[in-house]
């Protein structure tokens, strides 16, 4: 494993290696060329197949701002960090990051800071997401910018399951005994239990916690993992009800299966990335007009009606002017959910006991 990790690495830093050399010879063009109009580089550093790599993501800001965009796509966080503390600074500009890694890479003297009076559509951005502590730095400088965002939150098959459902105890019903699937992630896990005993979503009792999980496990078939788990669950029949992505509620509704997505009563799990700013960005000022266009109403709009690559809008304006059927295929009909718990950063002690807590649950017989 610590092979694979390094060979990983390495590949990364000779991508950026590449990246820089272009980089370097765009700047020398631009300096001894100052006249030929030579366009300049913005890097973006993101994940493959996600919104920015879109028609209405970088080729048309390049379009708009007549310049170049490069995307550095990503295969982890913590990889892309270790990429900007070698080497790194200097040569991408803006990358994504969610905010359970934001102070690390603060800690990590990598990021700068973001005056969101420069921003148009900084204010119209969902304002719980935007003010979270994660964001800001020791001075109460935004370092983060939210642009996209989801729910892990309760799903049910309407097709066998006619009643109402507004609660995540249903999943506690031992009529659903051996129907539930519920994902194989400590964070969201404890953080369901935690919303369903009526517990502190961020600091709940882990004694209270624990046996709520140990008492689910008699309604759970399956643990999922990943995407391709939880579909080969659901399409065969295996499962009923539980919880999942958005994004796959999302996909299998679209092909035509009687899935059901809620956000119960006691609230939700959600994650939202951000954009951030690297330091020393020659490229700030452009840096800043990336993250006002993915925050504007044209990138919100196309990404949020992007058919089965579609995702949740930040942006209050957009997404109170989506149609009906649109904000109804991003379950956000009739409106978004207001109480979303985010997947934030835990102490090096929660840490330790949230991840034994949710080991000792599915090692309990």
């Amino acid at each position: 494993m610590k092979t694979k990790k390094f060979f990983a690495l390495l590949l990364a830093l000779a991508m950026l290696l590449a990246l820089a050399a272009c980089g370097n010879a765009s700047a020398d063009t631009n300096e001894t060329n100052t006249n030929t109009g030579a366009k300049r580089k913005l890097v973006v550093a993101n994940w493959q197949s996600y919104a920015t790599d879109s028609d209405y993501g970088a080729a048309h800001f390049a379009e708009l701002y007549d310049c170049e965009v490069e995307h550095y796509f990503l295969s982890s966080i913590p990889e892309l960090l270790s990429v900007l503390e070698n080497g790194g600074v200097g040569q991408i500009d803006v990358v994504c990051i969610n905010p359970l890694y934001l102070q690390q890479y603060l800690n990590a003297g990598v990021l700068d800071t973001i005056d969101t009076s420069a921003l148009e559509n900084y204010n119209n951005l969902r304002e719980d997401f935007r003010t979270i502590d994660e964001v800001k730095d020791e001075n109460g400088n935004i370092i983060g910018v939210p642009w996209v965002w989801g729910t892990t939150s309760l799903f049910y098959n309407a097709d066998v399951i006619t009643d109402e459902i507004t609660s995540w105890s249903t999943l506690w019903n031992p009529q659903y005994a051996g129907k539930v699937a519920f994902e194989n992630e400590y964070d969201a896990a404890i953080r369901t239990a935690a919303m369903y005993t009526g517990e502190d979503p961020r600091n709940p009792d882990t004694d209270t916690v624990r046996t709520a999980l140990t008492d689910l496990k008699s309604n759970v078939k399956t643990y999922w993992t990943s995407h391709d788990d939880f579909v080969k669950a659901y399409t065969s029949g295996e499962v009923v009800i539980g919880n999942v992505w958005g994004s796959i509620a999302t996909e299998l509704k679209n092909e035509g299966f009687n899935i059901q997505y809620i956000h119960p009563e006691e609230g939700t799990v959600g994650w939202c990335d951000y954009w951030c700013i690297v330091r020393d960005s020659a490229n700030k000022d452009l840096a800043m007009k990336w993250i006002d266009y993915c925050t504007g109403e044209y990138f919100q709009n196309s990404m949020a009606t992007a058919g089965a690559q579609a995702y949740s809008p930040v942006n209050t304006v957009v997404t109170e002017a989506l149609s009906d059927e649109a904000r109804a295929s991003l379950w956000l009909y009739p409106e978004a959910p207001a109480n979303v718990n985010l997947a934030l950063p835990l102490t090096d002690e929660q840490l330790t006991a949230w991840t034994s807590l949710w080991d000792e649950v599915k090692a309990a017989k």
